[in-house]
């Protein structure tokens, strides 16, 4: 299941090109946060000052700004049929923050923003990712991925759309 992100800024005027995160929900991605998530809860039993845990971990295929202009060299334009910008308006990224996106959803390389110190925040009911866009002392952080979706993707039969 590959999901859209919105994404937030540390700096509320500049986010390193860094408006949304693509993320793949493979199985491997899945397991490993349903684990985290369990972890965290039994470590609540024994802690229950605990919050939420930071790993390193480089989950997210992209930060992006669908409002960057491609560059014409940029090949996987010709292959999207749907501009980026388009396609998450047609998907209400605005009203969900989090939404499914198909196999032809596509980030050409030039709206992809460049980051670094990427990690996994994981909460005891979901996860979420922050970054650092390279060059910058800004961190950018997505939007949570309730346990629920995580679930539903771990599932054998799990469904290409979300709800």
């Amino acid at each position: 299941m590959r999901i859209v992100l919105t994404v937030t800024s540390s700096n509320e005027h500049w986010n390193g090109g860094c408006e949304f995160a693509l993320v793949d929900l493979t199985p491997e991605l899945t397991a490993l946060a349903l684990r985290r998530i369990t972890a965290l809860r039994e470590r609540k039993e024994v802690d229950p000052d605990i919050d939420e845990v930071y790993y390193w971990a480089y989950s997210v295929d992209c930060y992006f700004d669908p409002w960057a202009e491609p560059s014409i060299d940029d090949k996987e334009v010709e292959g999207a049929a749907v501009a980026v910008e388009d396609m998450l308006a047609e998907l209400h990224i605005a009203d969900n923050q989090v939404v499914c996106v198909g196999e032809r959803f596509l980030v050409p390389r030039s709206q992809r923003a460049a980051v670094e110190c990427e990690e996994m925040i994981v909460r005891e009911n979901s996860i979420a990712f922050t970054a650092i866009p390279k060059h910058s002392g800004v961190r950018v952080h997505t939007v949570e991925i309730p346990l629920a979706l995580l679930e539903a993707a771990a599932a054998p039969c799990a469904s290409p759309t979300c709800s």
